[in-house]
């Protein structure tokens, strides 16, 4: 029972110098049910056995289970806004011998884009100002 990685010690018995978890789950007592646990390197939110989020300095962001991305591929974007994926993936079949048609296109990040909004607003804040 002690190498279960579904056990949180939650009264630090394994090692008494380290920072408490704190458990978070519906209810009084603990059953199985799903639970947000936030430990001292990582925070977990479990819904089930299988099916849960992971986040910690050591691996990252861990997704387990069923994904459902309720947004169309492109308004994904990937690695700071700088790539999309190809809306042309939904409209064709891919063929890489013929016609390739590239996963992912490249994309100018949304903050990037909205750079002229915003500078015309500051500029107009301080149009208005006691500043100007």
């Amino acid at each position: 029972m002690a190498n279960d990685p579904l056990i949180v010690d939650t009264e630090v018995r394994q090692n008494p110098s380290s920072l408490q978890p704190k458990l978070t789950y519906a209810g009084d007592v603990w059953e199985g049910q799903p639970y947000i646990g936030v430990l001292e390197n990582a925070i977990n939110l479990t819904a089930s056995k299988k099916d849960g989020i992971a986040l910690s300095d050591k691996f990252g962001v861990t997704i387990g289970g069923e994904l459902s991305l309720l947004m169309m591929p492109n308004q994904i974007s990937i690695g700071g806004g700088y790539w999309r994926f190809n809306p042309l993936l939904l409209s064709c079949i891919p063929s890489t011998t013929p016609t390739p048609i590239p996963v992912l296109v490249k994309d100018t990040p949304r903050l990037l884009k909205a750079k002229s909004d915003l500078s015309s607003s500051l500029s107009n804040i301080i149009s208005q100002s006691d500043a100007a």
